[in-house]
Parts: C-alpha cells; sequence; structure tokens
C-alpha cells in the first residue's frame, strides 16, 4: 500500500514539471541570440524576407535548432520558423564571423553569388507556423523597396489554364479519331472511272451523323479539359516560389509575337490533315453525301486552334522562364551586394 501511495505522489509531482521549452542561443558573438533588421542587412542573413523586424535562434531539448523570424512593426508582430541543421548553423556563423571576405566574394566572385543564393532558397523553402508545426500561411507583400517576401509561397492558376489546354488538344485529337468512326456510315467504296481526260479516281462516299460526331468530338474535347483543369487545379495548390521584383515581360512578349504566325500556320495544317484525312481513317480523300454547309469542319477547325493556342502558350512559358531567370540573377546580385 505505501508503495502504491508513493507511486501515485511520484505521478502527481512529476505531473506539475513544466515541459521544457526552446531556450535561445548566440549563433555567433558577433550577434548575440538576436538578430535586428540592421544586422540582417550587414552580415547579409534571411535575405528575401520581406518586413523582417528580427531573429531569434532557439535549441530544443531534442537538439533540433529553428529560427523564429519576426514579421511587421513592433506594435504588431507576425511569427515564422524555419528549422536549421548544425551544418547550416555553421555556415550561418561563417557568413558572420567573415563579412568582410564575403563581401569581397559577392562582389567579384558569380560562383559565390549562385552558393550564397542557393544556400538561403533551400534554408528559407519551408517555413512553418509554429515549432514542429504546419506550414506557414503568413501573408506579406511586397516592400518599397523592392524586397520580395517568400512567406507564404504563391498559389496561382497557371497550372488549371495549361492542363486545360493540354486536355482539350488531346481530347480533340482523340475526339476527332472516334467521331470518324461514330459520325461517318461508309456508303460506297472509292473507284476509277474512265473519263476524256484519262482515269479518273473517285473517293469513297460517307453520309454524316452530325449528332453522333459532335457528341464525340465536342464531348471528348471537353472531358479532356475537365481532366486537365482537375489535374491542374491539384497541382496549383501546390506552394510555388513568389515572383522575383522586377520581373519583366520583354522575353515572353518577343516569343509570342515571334510564334504568332507560325503557330497559326502549324495550326492550319494541323486542321488540313485531319479535315483532308478525315482523322487518318481515308488517305486518298472521301466525299460526303449530306454535307452541303461544311459543318463537319468543326472539329478539324477545334482541333487545329487547340494546337495553335498549345503553341503560342509554350512559347509565353519560354519567355516568361527567359524574364524570371533574369528577375532572379538580378535580385541574387542586390542580395549578395546588400542592396
Amino acid at each position: 500500500m505505501k508503495l502504491l501511495t508513493g507511486l501515485v505522489a511520484l505521478l502527481a509531482l512529476s505531473s506539475r514539471v513544466p515541459a521544457q521549452e526552446p531556450v535561445l542561443f548566440a549563433v555567433s558573438p558577433l550577434v548575440g541570440d538576436t538578430i535586428d533588421a540592421a544586422e540582417r542587412d550587414s552580415f547579409r542573413l534571411f535575405p528575401g524576407i520581406a518586413r523582417f523586424n528580427q531573429a531569434v535562434f532557439l535549441a530544443t531539448p531534442d537538439s533540433a535548432f529553428y529560427a523564429r523570424v519576426s514579421l511587421g512593426r513592433p506594435d504588431s508582430l507576425g511569427h515564422v520558423y524555419f528549422r536549421f541543421t548544425r551544418i547550416e548553423l555553421d555556415r550561418i556563423r561563417f557568413l558572420i564571423e567573415n563579412r568582410d571576405l564575403m563581401t569581397g566574394q559577392l562582389a567579384s566572385d558569380q560562383n559565390a553569388v549562385a552558393a550564397y543564393t542557393s544556400f538561403w532558397d533551400m534554408a528559407l523553402s519551408a517555413p512553418i507556423d509554429t515549432i514542429g508545426g504546419r506550414p506557414a500561411t503568413l501573408t506579406f507583400t511586397h516592400t518599397g523597396e523592392g524586397e520580395v517576401t517568400r512567406l507564404p509561397n504563391t498559389v496561382t492558376a497557371e497550372n488549371r489554364y495549361r492542363w486545360t489546354l493540354h486536355g482539350a488538344t488531346c481530347g480533340s485529337v482523340v475526339g476527332g479519331c472516334l467521331g470518324a468512326y461514330a459520325g461517318y456510315t461508309w456508303l460506297e467504296p472509292g473507284y476509277y472511272e474512265q473519263t476524256e481526260c484519262g482515269t479518273t479516281y473517285v473517293p469513297p462516299l460517307y453520309r454524316v451523323n452530325f449528332p453522333a460526331l459532335f457528341a464525340t468530338t465536342i464531348g471528348v474535347t471537353a472531358a479532356g479539359a475537365a481532366a486537365g483543369y482537375a489535374f491542374g487545379e491539384s497541382e496549383d495548390h501546390k506552394p510555388v516560389p513568389a515572383r522575383p521584383a522586377g520581373e519583366g515581360q520583354g522575353w515572353r512578349k518577343g516569343c509570342v509575337g515571334g510564334c504568332l504566325l507560325p503557330a497559326v500556320a502549324l495550326g492550319f495544317l494541323a486542321a488540313d490533315a485531319a479535315q483532308s484525312t478525315l482523322y487518318g481513317r481515308e488517305q486518298n480523300g472521301y466525299r460526303v453525301e449530306n454535307d452541303p454547309n461544311e459543318l463537319s469542319l468543326i472539329p478539324p477547325v477545334l482541333t487545329g486552334l487547340c494546337v495553335t493556342v498549345e503553341l503560342v502558350t509554350l512559347s509565353y512559358q519560354i519567355g516568361r522562364s527567359i524574364d524570371r531567370d533574369n528577375a532572379q540573377k538580378a535580385e541574387a546580385r542586390r542580395r549578395a551586394l546588400g542592396r
């Protein structure tokens, strides 16, 4: 009985012992355990975070290391956390304690700039809202000085557009092929006839069922677009890096302008090939008995239009990638020089 009473007392006592909390530690004697905005700029720490107020380094009882970054004004602060490995902390300590050396290297050595940028991009890629918590959900905008916030990473509608277009293009081709069989009835084969000018080939004759043709081609196109949209929506909800400051539009406009006429020409050729071969069903032409208004051209035209838009979109994405890469390089140079 005494043993049971002692165990109960021991459990009660242990329940009153507070859980161990993270403790502050100094990553370097030069900055102590708190890095203010002036020290951040002077030692080139935590680049690219807008509304930076201060950062403190914390060590947990299980030997994990975090930086708690405070954002905003002193009277209205938000907090976000980043986890660091001991190796990453050693690199930060090196940056602090070799400031003059790093200033010279970053001003003259592009490899040093690339290594510096890569390190911080990786270190700041996964903000969380608490120690051991969920991805951060803080929202901040660009500052007047051109800094770029990465908190949180942005969500776009870009993938929805892109994958909807891919799905519609594939659907128009597949739907056109299916419609060539579901919507056309073969009436008579092709044959050769003798005329005054010699032997002439008369292509095979078809009858078109417009409801079946349009239901198949447009239905499969719409299904492909819907599937692409659903896939793109899931991709859009994955965070992506924030758009770099100063990103221009010169390359994307130039690529779209240069691609427009070739894209229209290739779209026309795709539509003509689909129409003239009945999406590959006939190789030497065909006739349609009941299409005086040429409504059967709608599916090939839809395919050609999708091809044109695909090519223009691809050109835009190539140009935007170049614009973004140039802006990121310029931003890396500004950060490396402390501007």
